[in-house]
């Protein structure tokens, strides 16, 4: 691996935890964890992945050095902050959740080595560029019960909601033709996150899988893989994955498509947790 090892990359599916992760990484000393700050549309305009690598590398040099010297770096934020969730918390009758989060300069006043650690954060660039960032980078993924996923998905105006990824497609051309093939958007959400779910499996070891309900149980302890100052994470955690936000109904629906389907997700979930959560949930009875 080459490049600066304290450049470390976060990937997962939307709605996963990954916003949640960089927000709890931030508290850990010596690191700071930016939400989604490169403009990944420029990605495909760029000539090979090398000059893509090469640019995230770029980055993270413009960050440090605007840290340091003026305490500032780019990061989509929420009255100056990373925050825990990038939605909005409560939902109207009939309308999906918008993103609350916008792109800015935030303020990093905490103490910081000349080496501290940089983490940024984006979920499907950085999962279809995985196997040239791995040779480069410290890589990482966030997942979530599958059913929990794509029951957050259909809750919020992203593109998940619809089973597109932009920024996923427009860097594998396979994926955004299989997409543009399937008319049903449950298909095209399968498809999705078996996507995200196979890149990690073909690039990643186990332990760079980060499961969310990990991070959740052990009030953030479990990103220590990450870095190691979260071991003295204790944070008051509560899991969504049975959210009253999600449609039962709906969650039944998906539920059945998600057990009759042979995604990668099932390398990491078994399908035992999701009948777990629907029983739960009472969305399944019987």
């Amino acid at each position: 691996m080459t490049g600066a090892r304290q450049d470390i990359l976060i990937a997962g599916p939307p709605r996963s935890g990954t916003t949640l992760t960089c927000h709890l990484l931030n508290k850990v000393p010596d690191t700071v964890a930016l939400h989604e700050p490169m403009k990944v549309k420029r990605f495909a305009e760029l000539a090979s992945r090398d000059e893509i690598c090469e640019s995230i590398r770029r980055f993270c040099e413009e960050q440090r050095a605007s840290i340091h010297e003026r305490k500032r770096a780019i990061s989509k934020q929420v009255e100056g902050v990373v925050p825990d969730n990038p939605a909005a918390a409560g939902r109207e009758e009939g309308r999906l959740r918008p993103s609350v989060a916008s792109k800015g300069e935030i303020v990093i006043d905490k103490p910081l080595s000349s080496d501290f650690a940089l983490v940024l954060k984006h979920n499907a660039a950085f999962a279809a560029l995985l196997g040239d960032l791995v040779e480069r980078f410290p890589v990482y993924a966030v997942v979530r019960n599958p059913l929990s996923t794509i029951s957050s998905w259909n809750t919020v105006a992203y593109n998940a909601q619809t089973g597109h990824v932009p920024a996923g497609e427009r860097l594998d051309p396979e994926l955004k033709a299989k997409l543009a093939s399937l008319d049903d958007p449950l298909d095209r959400q399968l498809h999705v996150l078996g996507w995200f779910h196979a890149q990690f499996r073909r690039y990643l070891p186990d332990e760079r899988i980060l499961r969310y309900e990990s991070i959740i149980e052990s009030g953030g302890r479990a990103l220590s893989v990450v870095r190691p100052g979260a071991i003295e994470l204790s944070e008051p955690l509560e899991s969504r994955n049975q959210s009253g936000l999600y449609d039962r109904e709906s969650m039944l629906r998906v539920g059945e498509r998600l057990l009759d389907s042979d995604g990668a997700y099932w390398e990491t979930y078994p399908r035992e947790s999701v009948e777990r959560l629907l029983q739960t949930t009472g969305a399944r009875t019987g």
